[in-house]
């Protein structure tokens, strides 16, 4: 939400637009790399707003804050531009699961991705038309997915042989495994987890260019990873 503005903007409205039309859209690293969806982590965002920041005078000042009575992790964001009194602040929060500090950590490490796109108006996730934000089930969805579980049983069959099979599931308990350790210790950013789930639900199907065992293990690998770098 809003916290405040300098009373004259005008300057850092300007130099804010011309960062934005500077910056490309964050790399969608896992895309890239791992999982191959479009989803953008801090590292990427911060790869390509720093440069568009820098170039115009901008500097942004994350200050993280915790609400312990409420289990609030919460991110106030300061806008300036160099050689000026103007600046624009902003505030997000969420709510945490786990209040220790692996899980506050991995709150903030939320909070400072989606504070920092919004701000340069870049887009770091794939549009799911809200559904994420609707808890109710529909019949759309119901049929998307039993759709994905027959997607995943006909890609099992086709790409898997007994020895695979067996390889496959040893990978995808080493996930869940992980899944678990992760939401429990807080040691990894939520999407991170979201997508290991998505992956241990359609038991490793993809696409057509990896099988469910590589695509499993590289699920596996990247959620390992998330969890070193919060904890390091």
């Amino acid at each position: 939400m809003f916290i405040a503005m300098s009373e004259e903007i005008g300057e850092i409205s300007a130099a804010l637009a011309a960062a934005q039309a500077d910056v490309e859209s964050a790399l969608k690293n896992q895309k890239n790399s791992h999982f191959r969806s479009s989803y953008a982590d801090l590292s990427a965002v911060l790869d390509v707003a720093k440069p568009a920041l820098a170039k115009h005078g901008l500097a942004v000042v994350a200050m993280p804050g915790f609400d312990a009575e409420a289990s609030v992790a919460t991110m106030d964001m300061v806008v300036m531009l160099s050689g000026s009194d103007q600046r624009i602040a902003y505030r997000a929060s969420i709510p945490i699961a786990k209040t220790d500090a692996h899980g506050v950590a991995s709150g903030w490490t939320y909070l400072r991705r989606y504070c920092m796109s919004g701000a340069l108006n870049l887009s770091v996730d794939e549009d799911d038309d809200g559904n994420a934000a609707v808890a109710k089930s529909s019949p759309t969805k119901k049929a998307s997915a039993s759709k994905a579980k027959r997607k995943a049983k006909t890609s099992f069959k086709k790409t898997s042989k007994q020895d695979d099979a067996k390889a496959l599931e040893a990978v995808l308990s080493k996930l869940q495994n992980a899944i678990e350790a992760a939401e429990s210790a807080g040691t990894a950013d939520t999407k991170a987890i979201e997508l290991a789930k998505g992956v241990v639900d359609r038991k490793g199907a993809s696409d057509d260019d990896r099988t469910p065992l590589e695509f499993t293990t590289a699920a596996l690998t990247y959620l390992e990873k998330q969890m070193s770098e919060v904890v390091n």
